[in-house]
């Protein structure tokens, strides 16, 4: 990733007087160059911040609007976060958002559909649905495409994790219905354990393998 302009933003409500600010690894988490971020509305904090790293952690903070060092520092729980997810759609933005919630921690699921030499020139759209046994799974969720060049078309879905539910493996299974050639098919997986990490997690290999699959009239 070359450099960019990060757009971040996040959930938490704080007290009067109080902000939150980001810190990041290639500071040596030096909370003297920590950045203080703008609330917008309500409990919602933003901040773009331009950065050449191609991989970086960062954490948020709170600690008060006008002295970061004025009363007491508070560190969010959790492992650091990371820029890992934002390698897949480097090719397709200039400009790069990451949503977090204080103290949850995303992890992001993805397909890559990599078009073949065809007559046929009609973009079909894949229809990828995720279960599973955590909190933001109360219901299933839908993946999100985006097209990365004239070939690559990205599904993606960011899950957000209670603090619980980075530290125990957590139960998923894809549903999706997919389009090959003239084909229609319906692709159903198993039940897989899979432990939080900060890389993005290709479904394709770790989820959809051993599937059922069935032809769709």
């Amino acid at each position: 990733m070359k450099a960019s302009q990060i757009f971040f933003t996040i959930i938490k409500q704080v007290n009067y007087g109080e902000a939150i600010y980001i810190v990041f690894d290639f500071t040596n988490w030096n909370l003297k160059k920590a950045i203080r971020m703008e609330c917008q509305m309500n409990d919602h904090w933003t901040k773009e911040i331009d950065i050449s790293c191609s991989y970086f952690e960062y954490k948020y903070v709170i600690g008060q609007y006008d002295n970061l060092f004025e009363r007491e520092i508070v560190w969010e729980k959790g492992p650091n976060r990371t820029s890992e997810n934002l390698k897949l759609l480097e090719k397709s933005q200039s400009k790069f958002q990451l949503e977090d919630i204080w103290e949850k921690r995303t992890m992001m699921f993805y397909l890559l559909d990599r078009k073949q030499k065809t007559k046929n020139r009609k973009n079909h759209q894949h229809n990828i649905i995720l279960f599973g046994s955590v909190k933001a799974l109360n219901s299933p969720v839908k993946f999100t495409n985006c097209q990365l060049s004239l070939k690559t078309q990205l599904y993606f879905l960011n899950l957000q994790l209670e603090s619980e539910e980075v530290t125990n493996p957590i139960e998923v299974q894809i549903y999706m219905q997919a389009q090959f050639k003239e084909r229609h098919i319906e692709i159903i997986s198993k039940c897989v354990k899979l432990h939080f990490r900060n890389q993005p997690i290709n479904i394709c290999e770790e989820i959809l393998p051993e599937s059922k699959c069935y032809l769709l009239k």
